[in-house]
């Protein structure tokens, strides 16, 4: 069963038992979410918007060094690590827009994931966080994926203001460099300054904030685009020079506004 929140400009639909994923967002009559025609895309990570927890993106090999040694974490079919437990399980509803989740092996800390989904006039804010009780590594994020066309208007531009690039090696990880932003299309995390916007001309805008400047953008596929916040890049966990100073967040929000 789907939970639904609603006002006069914003319908949005939660379904607990795939992960609290967020499996539809109509603002304005315009769903702004889709699925992946990817056939390669895993079905379980290929639609709507979905929490990464307790790690974001992919962690090389699976292979997680602590202080206590080098933890496995499951791997996908390109061998390493991707985008966490969260969106494989079954989520308590502990309130209206609100859902928790506990997770432990085989991440290294047991702890809690907390998901809150809450209206705004014209969008929505999506609340994540993960406590263990401890300041171990961690790094979360969201997982929207949207449609490149919608019924009415013209192709989505994506307009953001991308300070610089984490750079990735031949095997598509993050070498611990950072540089230039290169043209697109992108598979790629960039540190970026202000909000990025979506803008489907004709149709709607599309304002994407977050509390961290982190964003993985997804630009490759030719029916969707996916614009991540996340906490940290993509397998900052190997590489001092991409980890968070002063601690590891262990709370991210996330806006979509269409509000003009």
């Amino acid at each position: 069963m789907t939970d639904v929140l609603e006002n006069d400009r914003v319908r949005a639909t939660i379904d607990p038992a795939r992960g609290a994923r967020l499996t539809s967002l109509v603002i304005d009559g315009h769903e702004l979410l889709a699925r992946a025609e990817d056939p390669s895309v895993d079905p379980a990570i290929a639609d709507g918007c979905f929490a990464m927890v307790p790690w974001a993106g992919r962690v090389r090999e699976g292979r997680l060094r602590t202080a206590d040694g080098v933890h496995q974490l499951p791997v996908s079919d390109d061998g390493n690590a991707l985008h966490g437990l969260g969106h494989l399980e079954v989520w308590d509803v502990v309130g209206e827009g609100r859902y928790r989740l506990g997770l432990g092996e085989p991440w290294p800390t047991t702890g809690t994931a907390s998901l809150t989904y809450r209206l705004l006039d014209a969008g929505l804010r999506i609340e994540l966080s993960w406590d263990d009780g401890t300041a171990s590594p961690c790094s979360i994020g969201l997982h929207p994926w949207f449609p490149r066309t919608l019924p009415t208007g013209q192709e989505v531009v994506l307009s953001f203001d991308p300070e610089t690039m984490v750079e990735r090696g031949d095997d598509g990880l993050p070498t611990g460099r950072l540089v230039e932003p290169s043209p697109g299309p992108w598979d790629d995390c960039f540190r970026v300054a202000g909000s990025p916007v979506l803008s489907w001309p004709g149709a709607v805008r599309l304002r994407l904030s977050s509390s961290s400047p982190w964003w993985v953008v997804y630009s490759q596929p030719e029916s969707t685009i996916c614009v991540e916040p996340q906490t940290a890049p993509p397998d900052a966990f190997d590489h001092a020079s991409l980890q968070p100073t002063g601690g590891w967040p262990h709370d991210l929000w996330f806006e979509l506004d269409a509000a003009e």
